[in-house]
């Protein structure tokens, strides 16, 4: 194989960033803000902190991807009851209304990228991308 493991890597994502952006432009979400929305719902209290740590983004991105979506009315921050250093994140009604397209979008993506494969195949790629996710984990 002439490809780098990170360049179809590569590919993959900008292509994702691309797909993200156009599916739910008329919704007012980014490609950046989707996995959050995503992540948040049925999730309502987490802290910053689990979002960086659950989703593999940065915690400056996260600042400003939160900032963008409470300027969007999509999220509320609330302080913590005991420890007033940290916010904890709730959806608004507006945030829980945009599960549905971003939930539709991840759908369309993932059949996009699976179109020609098996079942077996499929897991497969999932077992191996898990994988490959967690010896990242261990090595960074």
């Amino acid at each position: 194989m002439n490809d780098s493991i990170g360049k179809m890597i590569s590919i993959l994502q900008r292509k994702a960033q691309s797909y993200y952006t156009k599916f739910l432009k008329d919704y007012g979400i980014s490609s950046a803000e989707y996995p959050v929305l995503f992540y948040l719902n049925g999730r309502d209290g987490v802290t910053q902190d689990e979002i960086v740590t659950e989703l593999s983004i940065d915690k400056g991105a996260v600042t400003r991807i939160l900032q963008s979506l409470s300027d969007k009315q999509m999220i509320e921050r609330k302080k913590d009851d005991f420890d007033h250093r940290c916010n904890r994140i709730f959806l608004t009604e507006l945030g829980k209304e945009t599960h549905k397209p971003v939930h539709q979008a991840k759908e369309n993506w993932n059949t996009i990228l699976t179109k020609h494969m098996s079942d077996k195949e499929e897991k497969e790629l999932t077992r191996l991308l898990s994988l490959a996710i967690q010896n990242l984990k261990e090595s960074l």
